[in-house]
């Protein structure tokens, strides 16, 4: 006879270690260490953490449901990339859904949120300054999302972190390549200006901005480079990107 306790405790250390697992492999996505078309084996992780198979098949399902992954039977799974066109409707939505939500949260920013905000904007100034490209990418994440949590729109925020797990690497790419931390850190520092002065019109407006800007500069680059990027899967082979409505990371 089966002790329930017994296995309803491996299950939850189960799906903790493939959350710790989904967490460490995104990130080695996000800053390239993985390159799109990387075929990531599922015995070559299980030996590199040291754990079993299961929990690196559950991390890469997780990862498939963030885009960033196709998996494939039998292998393990492709890191998938976008196309220009994809990457280019992602901030889209991104600029629509982020303002909207930036403009909803200025007015429900408090004391303790707005002080979470200010000490993500200092790390990621000292980041810039003294150029921790690594940090970068996070630190800038972080910052703006702090800024739409106010605003308590769950559904929003939640299709909020898809979007940037699926283009972060490229915002990081870019981030890199254009090296005009100056202008990135005085936008920023001006929206946590306009936010803490409860100017949620202007703050909004601001922040299209910064979206708008950086996905042109983003899209000029990524053309330029385009052939020498990682070769990708066929558009015609790889499945939809799916994102889905799950738990927040």
């Amino acid at each position: 006879m089966t002790n329930p306790g017994k296995s309803s405790k491996n299950i939850i250390q189960r799906q903790n270690i493939a959350s710790v697992l989904t967490a460490k492999v995104r990130e080695r996505i996000l800053n390239g260490e993985f390159a799109g078309g990387a075929l990531l084996r599922q015995e070559t992780l299980a030996e590199e953490y040291g754990v079993s198979r299961m929990p690196v098949r559950e991390a890469l399902r997780n990862l498939e449901t963030e885009g960033l992954v196709i998996v494939q039977p039998g292998k393990g799974a492709l890191v998938s990339q976008l196309s220009l066109a994809e990457i280019s409707e992602i901030f889209d939505l991104r600029s629509l859904l982020e303002v909207d939500t930036l403009r909803a949260g200025v007015p429900k920013m408090d004391k303790q949120s707005l002080t979470i905000s200010k000490a993500l904007l200092d790390e990621l100034d000292l980041a810039y300054r003294n150029q921790d490209v690594r940090q970068w990418g996070l630190l800038n994440a972080r910052f703006h999302f702090s800024l739409y949590e106010p605003s308590g729109r769950t559904i929003a925020l939640s299709i909020i972190t898809k979007l940037n797990h699926l283009v972060d690497r490229y915002v990081r790419l870019q981030l890199v390549l254009d090296q005009d931390t100056l202008k990135g850190s005085q936008e920023h520092k001006e929206l946590y200006s306009l936010c803490r002065a409860g100017d949620a019109d202007a703050a909004a407006t601001l922040l299209k901005q910064h979206i708008d800007d950086t996905k042109g500069k983003l899209m000029n680059n990524l053309s330029a480079k385009k052939s020498s990027l990682p070769i990708s899967p066929s558009e015609n082979a790889r499945p939809p990107i799916h994102v889905g409505l799950g738990q927040m990371h």
